[in-house]
């Protein structure tokens, strides 16, 4: 078997295989003889037909599998031969025809990962936030918890700020009357909604009143035909409702599965929570900073076109959330650049890897599944789901060997420690995480 490669680009080949024709020829007659031993013709005892009458009979077909397996056989061959790193399936450029002269000519265009200079992360600048979780940040999670079981009890009065309005309204628009028959009804914290021109409204009313006037809906309002729009809206308080907090007792702890009661056992589960998502947002900033500095050295990186197809789809699909939307290649398209970066940036972080023998690490895996597994009711079998899903599992282990090699580059890149809060952390993360 002869062998010639040709670079396209830099993340493109052109194999061409050439296979004797008298190998090829020796495969054929082989399998005719297997064909031979397993068919039945009429005049012919099993096993004993002849040679003859096998090639005439079966020819065409030993010589189409045999051409098949052949070049299948040869190109993965041919790849390990040229030490060459697949990026995806192969692209053979026509179907092989044996030549008895020439033999079995394969041409073959593959994808594969670009080859890359060492990376020195030595001149890498990042920022690590210096952060912790305080008392503070513990009783302000507590608070939150206790709103979320706050009971509401009705009141005869004025809504004051942090009480419940029920409220029920028509809105007149120039398209017309929202909503078309009967009224919406809609329910704000009077200091939380974010809608203050309705909330000066309520709170200048008391339940039963009813008021005409004009508001300008904010752009993200719940209600499309409304969000953005200025109308004349008649609008009625059916009701006010005053938040009682609950005590944190026993029942309070208990109802977030802390068996114990205790109010001290609450906090230790939530400083835990709070030191966890704190790591994963340190994480995050330092993962988004690293990339970014890869990617600036790395503007003109070719990646393979099929892989960034892929993301992009899974990008799409993610967005969608599994709404039966048939996914064309226009949709496609809003997501491509992204997801280029985004391939981009996995490719160098695996490349870091690859260049300074960084490993998965497969206690961390196990780790970060049972985290993940911890969120559901049925722990044990949704790690076993993770270890029997080969796709699932590998997405794991790509996110904790990126987070091996953010470790190995904070020890080695130039970084420096940036004071700032729990809540300055978790919104940067967030920052991050959408760049």
């Amino acid at each position: 078997m002869q062998v010639s490669v040709e670079s396209t680009n830099a993340i493109e080949k052109r194999l061409k295989i050439q296979v004797p024709a008298e190998e090829v020829t020796r495969q054929i007659d082989a399998r005719l003889r297997e064909i031979g031993k397993q068919v039945k013709l009429k005049g012919f005892r099993p096993g004993r037909i002849p040679f003859s009458v096998l090639r005439q009979r079966y020819g065409p077909q030993a010589t189409q599998e045999v051409i098949q397996q052949t070049a299948q056989t040869s190109l993965q061959q041919a790849i390990e031969q040229e030490s060459l790193r697949l990026a995806a399936t192969p692209r053979i450029e026509e179907v092989p025809v044996l030549d008895n002269e020439t033999g079995l000519e394969i041409n073959a265009i593959i994808e594969v990962f670009p080859e890359l200079e060492p990376i020195n992360v030595a001149d890498i600048s990042i920022e690590r936030p210096d952060v912790s979780v305080t008392a503070d940040d513990v009783d302000e999670m507590l608070a939150t918890l206790k709103k979320q079981k706050i009971n509401w009890e009705d009141v005869d009065r004025k809504p004051v700020a942090g009480d419940q309005a029920l409220v029920e309204y028509t809105a007149e628009t120039d398209e017309g009357t929202v909503p078309g028959e009967g009224k919406h009804r809609l329910a704000i914290i009077l200091g939380e909604s974010g809608f203050e021109a309705l909330e000066k409204a309520v709170a200048k009313m008391s339940a039963g009143d009813e008021k005409n006037l004009k508001l300008e809906f904010p752009a993200d309002y719940r209600e499309p035909e409304l969000a953005g729009k200025k109308a004349k809206v008649a609008l009625t308080l059916a009701n006010v409702q005053e938040g009682i907090l609950p005590e944190i007792d026993e029942e309070f702890v208990k109802s977030f599965g802390v068996d114990s009661g205790q109010a001290d056992d609450l906090k230790v589960e939530i400083r835990n929570n709070l030191e966890r998502e704190l790591g994963q947002a340190i994480t995050t900033q330092l993962k988004t900073q690293l990339a970014e500095r890869l990617l600036e050295t790395h503007e003109d990186m070719l990646v393979p076109e099929s892989i960034v197809q892929n993301e992009a789809r899974n990008m799409l699909q993610q967005m969608l959330r599994g709404a039966e939307i048939e996914v064309t290649q226009e949709m496609l398209e809003h997501f491509i650049e992204p997801a280029r970066k985004r391939v981009r940036s996995g490719l160098l972080l695996a490349e870091l890897a690859s260049q300074n023998s960084i490993a998965i690490d497969g206690g961390k895996v196990r780790e970060a599944i049972e985290q993940i597994a911890q969120t559901y009711e049925q722990p044990r079998e949704v790690v076993q789901m993770y270890y029997n899903d080969q796709g699932m599992l590998q997405a794991v282990e790509n996110s904790v060997l990126e987070n091996q090699v953010v470790d190995w580059v904070v020890n080695n890149a130039k970084v420096t420690d940036k004071p700032m809060s729990f809540q300055e952390a978790i919104n940067a993360a967030t920052q991050a995480a959408a760049r």
